[in-house]
């Protein structure tokens, strides 16, 4: 804060003839709030470092004494002649946290300025606020030598609906650079959808995922064409990804000839399920139930994503394959069981597929989750995949996320909590809690368990619920002492998740000395 004789002084030195002193006394003015007013006017002076002056000022001035933020000004500095009243008008928008059309229209216009140094500012305040740039505006930026520019050019490429489409292009006829940047941007796409992450609400999510499986025709032809011209087996990888998660029904012929290729025929299996048709389940399905060692990997892979693409008739294959003699196929049955399983368990993926066997000619549409044929397939596959865990305890976490959508496995958890085995009664106690099978006693003789996985579930489970207040006081007198004999636990995990826990009891009792 200033005093009022200096206020005094720097309003009669803004009518100075000498342009260096309206600025001095316009930087000066700018420590005292409440003269947006006087500041404003400055805009139009015919001195550049003056209207700079301003800017800086402007960015000062808080709303003091009734006054708004000075945004209209500051919007019409961003287009001044000079580069560095730009630079200054964009900071000072940026620093009052100004918002709305006019600014986000504004920051668009600046978006080509390349005389603007801080041009990162106004394309990082861009892609926070989600504005659509034009892509004509974007591509030359993915060029950039600064990350500051071409980083946030890209995650504002993706904005667009024909985001893929320009990555493709320049895949295709950029320079190493830009296609090396292209490139990594398409190995991620469903990164920077608008809607797309988890704290969005569901509508939003399901309407990005919308927009990700019927993707602008640009974006299949783009695709389509980088893949036909590439040569190089990682870039085609990509582009066979890419293609998967648009789930693109024209990738099954260039999938099916690149299907056996060791570099990137995963990548055209993923292409193919991502599909979905008639043809491409049919596709995998001969490629799962191929013969010979040699193709084991082929077989492993398709197995897998055979379950992301059929329908019972193929999860029913895929649980004949539980008995081949290569283990990469067992594994590939069982995710592809998996796979099939969280498609037909009611959340986003089966609603989607749905949506799209609609949107799509001759797609079949995928089973009904109460179909009895499935049920009776589900708790077959449940008994089945329960007796290979406990023989095969190194794939535990395949099994586990294959029963994860199986409630069929409820009965059974019983005995296998049970087990002998460490890795079994881990995976075991992560699925009774999925299924809230189990409760604070069970839970609490887990947390003395002789195996540490088994110990680590038990510690996330109480940190889970003692953060949602989901323990009575009486629940929290019993578990404090086994909290804090845990933070001697040998497993890092542990004594992590279970020194986390005990912050969210109640303090009452709390003895710090208890683990010593």
């Amino acid at each position: 804060m200033i005093a009022g004789h200096q206020v005094a002084f720097f309003l009669r030195e803004l009518g100075s003839p000498d342009p260096e002193r309206r600025a001095a006394a316009a930087k000066g003015l700018s420590r005292a709030p409440g003269h947006a007013a006087e500041l404003a006017a400055l805009a139009a002076d015919p001195a550049p470092q003056v209207r700079a002056a301003a800017a800086l000022g402007l960015g000062r001035q808080l709303g003091g004494q009734g006054e708004e933020a000075p945004i209209e000004p500051l919007t019409v500095l961003c287009s001044d002649a000079d580069a560095e009243v730009r630079r200054r008008a964009v900071n000072a928008l940026n620093r009052l946290g100004a918002t709305g059309p006019e600014v986000a229209a504004c920051f668009a216009r600046r978006v080509e300025d390349t005389a603007l140094r801080n041009r990162a500012v106004v394309l990082d305040w861009l892609l926070r606020s989600e504005v659509a740039v034009p892509a004509e505006s974007l591509i030359p930026l993915v060029a950039d030598s600064d990350s500051l520019v071409w980083g946030p050019a890209g995650c504002l490429l993706r904005l667009l609906p024909e985001a893929d489409a320009v990555l493709a292009d320049l895949v295709r006829t950029g320079t190493a650079d830009v296609r090396r940047r292209a490139l990594d941007r398409l190995d991620s796409p469903q990164a920077g959808i608008p809607g797309m992450g988890a704290g969005n609400g569901p509508e939003a999510r399901e309407a990005a995922w919308r927009r990700l499986w019927d993707p602008d025709p640009r974006v299949t032809r783009a695709l389509l064409a980088a893949l036909e011209a590439e040569t190089e087996a990682g870039a085609r990888t990509i582009l066979f990804g890419a293609l998967a998660a648009h789930r693109v029904p024209e990738a099954v012929a260039p999938a099916a000839a690149w299907l056996a290729d060791p570099g990137c025929g995963p990548a055209a299996a993923a292409a193919l399920a991502g599909a979905g048709t008639v043809e491409a389940v049919e596709l995998l399905r001969r490629a799962a139930g191929g013969s010979g060692r040699r193709w084991a990997r082929l077989r492993a892979v398709a197995a897998r994503e055979l379950g992301a693409a059929g329908g019972a008739p193929e999860a029913e294959f895929l649980f004949g394959l539980l008995e081949d003699r290569a283990e990469p196929v067992r594994l590939g049955a069982v995710e592809g069981l998996g796979a099939f399983f969280r498609r037909i368990d009611g959340d986003l993926t089966g609603r989607l597929e749905r949506w799209r066997a609609g949107r799509v000619p001759g797609l079949p549409v995928p089973p009904a989750a109460g179909d009895p044929a499935v049920r009776e397939l589900a708790r077959r596959s449940a008994e089945r995949l329960t007796h290979m865990l406990r023989g095969d305890v190194e794939n535990a976490d395949t099994y586990h996320n294959a029963l994860y959508h199986l409630p069929e496995v409820r009965p059974l958890l019983p005995a296998l909590l049970e087990d002998p085995e460490g890795r079994v009664r881990s995976t075991a106690l992560h699925l009774a809690e999925r299924f809230g099978d189990i409760g604070f006693t069970g839970r609490l003789r887990f947390l003395d368990d002789a195996h540490p996985h088994v110990r680590q579930g038990a510690a996330m489970s109480f940190l889970q619920v003692a953060k949602g207040e989901g323990l009575t006081t009486a629940e929290q007198d019993v578990l404090r002492p086994h909290l804090e004999r845990s933070q001697n636990d040998t497993d890092y995990y542990v004594r992590t998740f279970t020194a986390a826990a005990l912050t969210h009891l109640d303090p009452r009792g709390f003895r710090p000395d208890a683990a010593s």
